[in-house]
């Protein structure tokens, strides 16, 4: 059933967001984050880290993040060969950096071991299902983290473009290394969402 392998589901505020989580995770407590909350601006403070540093290690949290999908016509390596359509919702398999900068960068408080975190098979596609729901593409796709989902830069742009990426998104990758730093495993699904509304 959806929702029963998922210990806790993070939710972008806004309104698709939420219906898409009710969707997938309807027995699973909901938190709600705006942007802000899922770009943390200094390592182990706010929201993103006490909530996910919180979760017993190995657990599995759903995330549900909007994604904006540029030149979704020009499939290539990022992405699976019968991509859905524009309206469909994205599980996602693995993630690029293209912002070349995360939530641990910056001061990290005495003590805390400076290690980059593994995140390769920290995705799990499978568990972003829906149940007579919204269709959802559950072999997974590979997001391209950028800064601005909204405004990409000539670099983002061009590396998007070359790499075929289907889609971008500007809140997932922070929560997936903040993830993999806690040992967590992640039930992330990106919902397809129009730049020109605001986010917050």
């Amino acid at each position: 059933m959806p929702g029963a392998a998922a210990s806790l589901v993070l939710v972008a505020a806004a309104p698709e967001a939420r219906r898409v989580a009710e969707s997938l995770f309807p027995e699973t407590e909901p938190r709600h984050l705006t942007r802000s909350d899922l770009r943390p601006q200094a390592p182990f403070t706010g929201p993103l880290f006490d909530i996910l540093g919180a979760q017993p290690p190995g657990a599995c949290v759903g995330l549900v993040v909007p994604v904006v999908r540029p030149g979704a016509a020009d499939a290539g390596p990022g992405t699976a060969p019968d991509a859905p359509g524009a309206s469909a919702l994205l599980a996602v398999a693995d993630h690029v950096n293209l912002e070349l900068r995360g939530p641990l960068s910056g001061f990290w408080p005495a003590g805390v071991p400076r290690t980059f975190p593994p995140v390769a098979g920290i995705y799990q596609p499978a568990v972003v299902r829906a149940v007579g729901g919204a269709r959802v593409y559950s072999s997974g796709v590979t997001v391209a983290g950028v800064a601005d989902a909204g405004r990409l830069t000539s670099f983002e742009a061009r590396a998007v473009r070359e790499g075929g990426f289907l889609a971008v998104s500007d809140t997932l990758i922070p929560a997936a290394i903040i993830a993999a730093f806690y040992g967590l495993r992640l039930a992330a699904c990106g919902v397809p969402w129009a730049p020109a509304r605001d986010r917050e």
